[in-house]
């Protein structure tokens, strides 16, 4: 098998329902205010640097650590730096971002996040997927890390 074809084969798949309706969620990942105050795990928190939340436009977050991860694939206690290009957006229904860490992480190559929305009840349905990561360890690192960022997502929504 050749080199390509064993690389950027990990996917982690997520699922999360929430008590909001799908603009309310829509709405705290394409804003940035809202953004920088629920995206990251419990043991960071982040700052967003650049965010063009058109498709094309690139986004820049610093996740700054203020506890201890034990997942971190690079040093626990320096900030990283994620950066990406917005692929497609369909309001209140779904954003795909190219996602890769521009310092202290694991590089990831093309990795793809998808995040799709659907109403649910009276709450919404949220999937991530963020597939092509290159290696198990890395995707568990990351599911591990995005488990938490839904987490704060949850308790952004629910004090909004």
């Amino acid at each position: 098998m050749a080199l390509a074809a064993q690389q950027a084969q990990e996917t982690v798949q997520l699922q999360h329902t929430y008590k909001a309706t799908p603009e309310q969620v829509f709405t705290a990942w394409c804003k940035p205010e809202a953004l920088g105050q629920w995206f990251g795990p419990h043991s960071h928190r982040c700052k967003v640097e650049k965010f063009d939340f058109t498709e094309g436009g690139q986004y820049q977050i610093r996740m700054i650590p203020i506890g201890e991860d034990a997942d971190c694939e690079g040093d626990s206690t320096q900030d990283s730096i994620c950066a990406g290009e917005f692929v497609e957006i369909i309001e209140n229904q779904r954003i795909v971002m190219s996602f890769d860490w521009i310092e202290n992480g694991a590089p990831l190559g093309d990795s793809l996040l998808t995040i799709e929305l659907e109403p649910d009840g009276d709450g919404t349905k949220l999937t991530l997927i963020h597939e092509r990561l290159p290696d198990e360890q890395i995707r568990n690192a990351h599911a591990s890390g995005w488990q938490g960022s839904l987490e704060c997502l949850q308790d952004y929504l629910s004090a909004n």
